[in-house]
């Protein structure tokens, strides 16, 4: 069943009627791009001398923003990902929730403000720099995992994929129609001794369902020391980076 709070369309750019309406990477150079709307913001880091349309990676952070983390430094860092970004030639847009987490969540899956955002910061990133659009994947840890899995499977003429690391549900995704749009590739990896979202109560009976509804699901499970942040844990190290060439490679036929 559609859940409309989770819906999101690509709207039309300048640079549809004008091709050069948009700048280029080597526009871009004071990236970050800030993108803001009353008050929330979202920071697009663009690789530079690239030409042509570019993959775009939208980023979701997990929950506890400006408590447990910051978006300044550690694991959550927004200026980490102009490196990256510049490594694998693809635009990154890093929104951020307005609260500590997602409203979709935190609302019990009613409000969808931050939803919106998300949109409107996507479309701005497709305003600025030439974004190819069948190339357009989410990538979240923990509720940012969530929502990624959420969002891609309610949004499949949107995005062609979504990465999610150590993701605790997705919203009723709808069942795989060969009559309906392409469903997006799923990539997966929960911890074997997280704790906070267990592999035999949450990772595998998530990656099952979502089999089961016909998605084509890449699925890992990382071994070793368990812990917060350890490679078994909840936020496992290079979780960044672990599906970004998989994705990359991925045919957008």
């Amino acid at each position: 069943m559609a859940i409309a709070a989770l819906k999101m369309s690509l709207q039309p750019t300048i640079a549809q009627t004008s091709p050069h309406a948009r700048c280029s990477a080597d526009d871009a150079r004071s990236s970050p791009v800030v993108i803001e709307r009353d008050g929330q913001k979202a920071w697009l880091h663009v690789p530079e001398h690239s030409s042509g349309q570019i993959p775009l990676l939208v980023v979701l952070h997990g929950a506890g923003k400006d408590s447990m983390w910051t978006l300044k430094e550690g694991t959550m860092s927004v200026d980490a990902w102009a490196a990256r970004a510049r490594s694998h030639g693809i635009a990154v847009l890093y929104p951020a929730a307005r609260g500590s987490t997602w409203d979709f969540i935190s609302s019990g899956r009613k409000a969808h403000a931050d939803v919106e955002f998300i949109a409107y910061a996507i479309n701005s990133a497709r305003r600025t720099v030439a974004i190819d659009d069948r190339r357009i994947a989410l990538l979240g840890l923990s509720d940012g995992g969530s929502m990624a899995l959420s969002l891609a499977c309610h949004n499949p003429t949107v995005f062609q994929a979504a990465m999610a690391i150590s993701a605790g549900f997705c919203a009723a995704p709808p069942r795989v129609s060969h009559t309906a749009p392409r469903p997006p590739k799923l990539f997966l990896r929960h911890g074997a001794a997280d704790a906070m979202f267990p592999l035999e109560r949450v990772g595998l009976p998530l990656r099952d369902s979502l089999m089961g509804l016909g998605y084509d699901v890449e699925h890992h499970i990382g071994q070793g020391e368990g812990g917060m942040f350890g490679p078994a844990g909840h936020v496992p190290p290079g979780w960044h980076e672990e599906f970004l060439p998989a994705w990359l490679a991925t045919s957008t036929a």
